[in-house]
């Protein structure tokens, strides 16, 4: 039994589910995140002044080291002002965390202006990709029992936890998110790591996909910090629209961003996937969808909206790109059932589960079904199911460690505080599976 109970009725735990677009975080046992964050920061270099730089500089040893103070922008509200020399980066890559100064500035940022409440007072469960690395796991330990001082802790695989969001202990968990796409088998409540089948293809990619296609039609990609005012216009004519006046000198990352913003609603709210693989003649049957862009210019999309998603199925409908080495939704699917031991693969094709933004585009799931009912064995069961409302979409990982962190049965779980001083930080991989 670890050293004492943590998340009763007094004290709730708090979850936190770091995503490389959003980092959701709340309190376990809610429906939903009290919180939902851009997993990108403001990242501005400030010069400091001379004299405190040159005390700051020189080292322990008699030696100097530069290093530059940074100031964070963290949140929807502080991201979107358009500063001078401030980049706009992630701390996520691949899936782990990479930036740890960025990543604890987030972290301080959802204590103070989301939960508003005092580290050390509740645990703290964060979930991981199943491919997190041994380093990274121990790193994060370290930084929550060390900085933070939290009572206890708890590091759990996101897939096993979107498991548990949809009521189940096993199942195939295809999670299209921002920057990739993968597959997890869970077996018995355990992610099967070896199985872990990942391709590059995301929301971020069918971005560049819908850039390339608004280039190609000359339509202007003006994000809303330049619009000061515009005026109605009828559907196709020119855009008239007013420049904002004494703008800063943005950077290209931060211009980049705001127009991925834009990119992001429009794929939204226009893009639709066939529910079997695309013919162009029906594609063109297909009603069309208008979208107005923040200078007042609107536009009605017809088949480009159906093929830029098919490239999630079908690479070969990616453009100017280099298609070597990625999988399609279905293949990423089947492989990672493949590579399972046969006597569980009937339980995984039976609970294939859908999670992740990019999985939002409509008629994602039937088309998913589709696909890999082809290639699965004829005497298997396919089923395949997302969770019903988009929210729980998104926030699936998150949903299923409210639902665990908030079970008694759970509470004995916990990595403790006296538990953390005893051992050291390797106890992450003995107690968090």
């Amino acid at each position: 039994m670890s050293g004492g109970i943590y998340g009763g009725d007094e004290v709730s735990g708090l979850i936190f589910d770091a995503g490389s677009h959003t980092f959701r975080v709340g309190f376990a046992g809610e429906e939903y995140p009290k919180g939902d964050v851009p997993s990108h920061v403001g990242v501005q270099e400030v010069e400091a002044d001379a004299d405190v730089e040159m005390k700051e500089n020189v080292d322990t040893d008699g030696g100097s080291v530069h290093k530059k103070k940074k100031n964070f922008f963290v949140g929807t509200t502080k991201i979107v002002v358009p500063r001078t020399n401030t980049t706009i980066e992630s701390f996520m890559k691949d899936g782990m965390i990479e930036d740890w100064e960025m990543f604890e500035a987030l972290v301080d940022y959802s204590y103070e202006n989301i939960l508003h409440s005092k580290a050390d007072e509740h645990p703290v469960l964060f979930t991981e990709s199943a491919w997190n690395d041994k380093a990274k796991r121990e790193r994060l330990t370290e930084i929550m029992f060390e900085k933070y001082q939290v009572p206890a802790y708890f590091l759990v695989k996101n897939a096993v936890l979107t498991a548990f969001a949809n009521g189940r202990t096993n199942g195939l968990i295809i999670d299209s998110g921002a920057t990739q796409t993968s597959a997890v088998p869970v077996y018995d409540g355990y992610a099967v790591t070896h199985a872990v089948v990942r391709t590059p293809i995301g929301g971020d990619l069918i971005c560049d996909q819908l850039e390339n296609m608004l280039n190609e039609q000359n339509i202007e990609l003006v994000p809303t910090y330049k619009i000061a005012s515009k005026e109605e216009v009828n559907e196709g004519d020119a855009p008239r629209w007013v420049p904002k006046k004494n703008l800063p000198e943005v950077t290209e990352s931060y211009d980049r961003f705001m127009k991925k913003q834009l990119l992001e609603d429009m794929a939204a709210t226009t893009l639709q996937l066939c529910d079997t693989p695309m013919d162009i003649e029906s594609a063109d049957k297909l009603p069309s969808t208008p979208y107005s862009f923040p200078n007042g210019f609107t536009k009605e999309f017809l088949a480009e909206r159906i093929k830029i998603p098919e490239g999630l199925f079908d690479l070969n409908y990616l453009r100017n790109m280099n298609t070597q080495g990625l999988m399609t939704m279905a293949q990423v699917a089947y492989t990672a059932a493949g590579m399972c031991d046969i006597d569980i693969r009937p339980q995984l094709y039976n609970g294939v589960i859908v999670t992740g933004g990019n999985s939002l585009i409509l008629g994602f799931t039937e088309r998913l079904n589709h696909d890999v009912a082809h290639k699965c064995p004829p005497t298997l069961k396919l089923r395949v199911s997302a969770p019903p409302t988009p929210t729980e979409r998104r926030f699936s990982a998150w949903i299923g460690g409210s639902i665990l962190g908030s079970l008694g049965s759970f509470q004995q779980m916990w990595i403790g505080k006296a538990e953390y001083d005893e051992v050291g930080r390797v106890i992450v991989e003995k107690k968090c599976p």
